[in-house]
Order: structure tokens, then C-alpha cells, then sequence
């Protein structure tokens, strides 16, 4: 009995947390996303990456663009992939996942890489890592913060959302977006990908340690090809974002806690 009442008081707080999110993004997007054949208006970036590869995953396509056209770019790695399956020891499956995230994001055109090294799912918006990415934003001053889906389905990702927007109060200013990795969002814009799409699988690929990247490099081409649907099939491959909106952090914040 006590069994099946915490299971109605999850799924009844995962309902409310759903339908708030819905209420929510509602309020902020439309059946006709904003296109943005170029990219988002602004030139330095950074992004925080839950894992490395999730940068390759999510933000790709939208990365090598930047690079391209010369805009400062800084990957924050949050986690050290210990935890990642694989028959290697935990020193050197850290080192691994490392040395594939140098080499994914030299193709990507990025060698400005933050690796903050905090164990896999033990990753939390403590005062400490807060203050770590607050002061990499004090000194990077970006004009463009990238976050993953904060409902994403998977913990370190939720907390790489809350860790950024507790940072974001704190040094506020540049346009938050949040990009897709695991979980689709509704979206307020749609990045055209199309000239960027080989490169983003090239970068994806170099994550061998991961059982079936290949696989993964595949279903995400994919998402970015039906993305393109909502483009009026105007681009070929798409990335999906959602801008956030500066005033409600803390109404997020409430999502990503179950408050």
C-alpha cells in the first residue's frame, strides 16, 4: 500500500510539473517558431554541456556556425564521465571521454573547453558549482548562453539547467537558449543546419566510448531533419532552442525542482 502511494504522489507530481511546463512554454512560442537561417544575434558564446558529447548531440550544427563565423566559443563540460559503460578503469575512461571531447570540438572549429570534472550524476546547483560557472560567465561576458532542456530526461542534465539559471541571476544579461539533447521541447526557434549537418555528424562520431554512437549520430540527424518541418521544409536540418525568458528563472527553477 505504501508502495502504490508514493507512486501516486510521484506520477501526481510529474503530472503537475508536465502541465505547468506546457502552460509555461505556451506562453512563449507558437505553431510558427522564429527561423533563423544564420544564427541566433550575438557573437561570443557559451555552452554548458552535461557530458561530453552532448554538446556534439544537442548544439552541433549551431556551434560549427559560430566558429565559422568567428565568434568567441566556450564549451563547459560539467561531468567527468566516470560513470559512462565501459571496461576501462575510472581514471582512464575519464581521460577517454576528455581526449574525445578536444577532438570532437577541434572539428567543431572550438578549443576554448572547460572541463569542471564533477562525478556523473552527482552534478547539483550547491553554492560551490554556482559560483564556478557564475565566475566562468564573469569572465567570458558572452552574449549567448546555451543550456540543455531543462526536463530533459536525465539528471545531470536538469542540473546543468538549474546550475546555469542560478548562475544567470547572479550575472545576468546574455540571451539564454535551451537545445534538445534526450528530450524534445517545444521550441521558439529553428536554426538552419543544412551547410553544418557533416560536420555535426563528423564531431558526434568521435565518441567511440560510447556503445552505439553510431546509432545516436543517426537518430539525432534524424530530429534534426523532422525539425525542418517546421520551417515549411525552408531548411533541410534543423536545431531546435527555446529562448528564455529573463524574468521567470525562478518559475523554471520551480519546474526543474517539482515545486
Amino acid at each position: 500500500m505504501l508502495k502504490a502511494f508514493l507512486k501516486n504522489l510521484r506520477d501526481q507530481r510529474r503530472n503537475k510539473t508536465v502541465s505547468r511546463y506546457y502552460d509555461f512554454v505556451n506562453a512563449f512560442s507558437s505553431l510558427s517558431p522564429e527561423l533563423v537561417p544564420a544564427l541566433p544575434a550575438g557573437g561570443s558564446v557559451v555552452l554548458f554541456s552535461p557530458h561530453c558529447d552532448d554538446e556534439s548531440l544537442g548544439c552541433g550544427g549551431i556551434l560549427y556556425k559560430h566558429r565559422r563565423a568567428g565568434h568567441p566559443v566556450t564549451v563547459v563540460f560539467m561531468t567527468d564521465g566516470s560513470k559512462c559503460q565501459s571496461s576501462l578503469s575510472r581514471e582512464k575512461i575519464i581521460r577517454l571521454r576528455k581526449q574525445e571531447a578536444r577532438q570532437a570540438t577541434e572539428i567543431l572549429g572550438i578549443d576554448d573547453l572547460i572541463f569542471l570534472d564533477i562525478p556523473d550524476r552527482e552534478l547539483a546547483d550547491d553554492e560551490k558549482t554556482v559560483r564556478r560557472v557564475s565566475d566562468i560567465l564573469a569572465e567570458k561576458q558572452p552574449d549567448i548562453v546555451y543550456l540543455p532542456f531543462y526536463l530533459d530526461n536525465h539528471p545531470d542534465h536538469k542540473q546543468t539547467a538549474a546550475v546555469g539559471l542560478e548562475a544567470l541571476k547572479r550575472q545576468p544579461g546574455p540571451d539564454a537558449y535551451f537545445y534538445e539533447i534526450w528530450s524534445a521541447m517545444i521550441h521558439s526557434h529553428l536554426v538552419d543546419i543544412g551547410d553544418a549537418v557533416e560536420k555535426k555528424r563528423e564531431a558526434i562520431r568521435v565518441y567511440q566510448s560510447q556503445s552505439d554512437i553510431e546509432t545516436f549520430a543517426e537518430q539525432v540527424i534524424g530530429l534534426n531533419r523532422f525539425r525542418s518541418l517546421g520551417s515549411d521544409n525552408l531548411f533541410k536540418f534543423a536545431e531546435a532552442l527555446f529562448k528564455l525568458p529573463p524574468d521567470h528563472i525562478d518559475e523554471i527553477l520551480k519546474q526543474i525542482h517539482g515545486r
